[in-house]
């Protein structure tokens, strides 16, 4: 039993001065973080990256969104075509003409 508390009593202590030192660490390279970020020519490779970014979404975005939309209804048929229709939560779905994904006919005569 003594020995069990000598441990554990050790334990708590390397905990305690390991996250003291642990924190000085961390303090330290977030210091250091912050004066890198601070330095000017960081910031000026910042600006160039984000200048760079602006133009390359305003001249692909266009194309990226229909490939973004065409891969969304690629996934969304497959999808589909694997669970045996509706919807993603596995509801059946009405296409409009009184047919549900099921195959049962959704119209009121």
């Amino acid at each position: 039993m003594r020995a069990k508390a000598a441990f554990l009593i050790g334990g708590a202590v390397g905990y305690v001065l390991g996250t003291r030192a642990g924190r000085e660490q961390f303090e330290k390279l977030r210091d250091q973080a912050r004066t890198v970020w601070g330095d000017p020519r960081v910031q000026s490779t910042v600006s160039d990256v984000e200048q760079r970014a602006t133009t390359l979404i305003k001249e692909k975005g266009p194309e990226l969104k229909d490939k973004v939309s065409g891969a969304v209804k690629s996934a969304t048929e497959t999808v589909r075509a694997r669970t045996g229709g509706g919807d993603v939560h596995g509801h059946d779905v009405d296409d409009g003409h009184g047919h549900s994904s099921n195959g049962i006919s959704t119209s009121v005569v």
